[in-house]
């Protein structure tokens, strides 16, 4: 079997890197919602799907994902692109998706990843407030 490109959020963003650089290979899709349009849309644009649920919240998801991966065929390419917004859930929920379950990804990924393959890694880069109160973007380092 062709080689495994795994997305994770099957949004517009995953779906937009998935189609660039995914000729040839086979596309997991892994999401937290089972309903999965972006298998249709990859489908009909010619690639070979496979779809999955994934909590990247949750260790256990991760490494169920990562042992399904590897069952299909080695893994050459990571796209990472599942996250919320703050218009989407509280500071904690942002915290465990978008942080821990990045790290959860990128270790349990990292473990089987093929030589030269490639990760590609999106940060919603969600708006925090200080506490202080005052709006801050996640990403800027601030003392204040």
């Amino acid at each position: 079997m062709q080689d495994v490109i795994v997305v994770i959020g099957a949004g517009s963003i995953g779906q937009a890197i998935a189609r660039r650089v995914s000729a040839g290979k086979h596309v997991l899709l892994a999401d937290l919602r089972p309903e999965n349009a972006a298998a249709k849309t990859l489908t009909d644009a010619g690639f070979e799907v496979t779809t999955t649920t994934v909590d990247v919240s949750s260790r256990a998801s991760v490494h169920a994902l990562v042992e399904q991966t590897t069952a299909l065929s080695q893994v050459s390419g990571l796209i990472h692109a599942a996250g919320v917004s703050p218009s989407q859930a509280s500071p904690e929920i942002i915290l465990k998706v978008d942080l821990y379950g990045t790290a959860l990804v990128l270790e349990e990924f990292g473990n089987v990843m093929t030589r030269g393959g490639t990760g590609i890694g999106f940060a919603v880069g969600a708006p925090l407030a200080g506490a202080d109160g005052q709006a801050r973007q996640g990403s800027r380092h601030d003392s204040g």
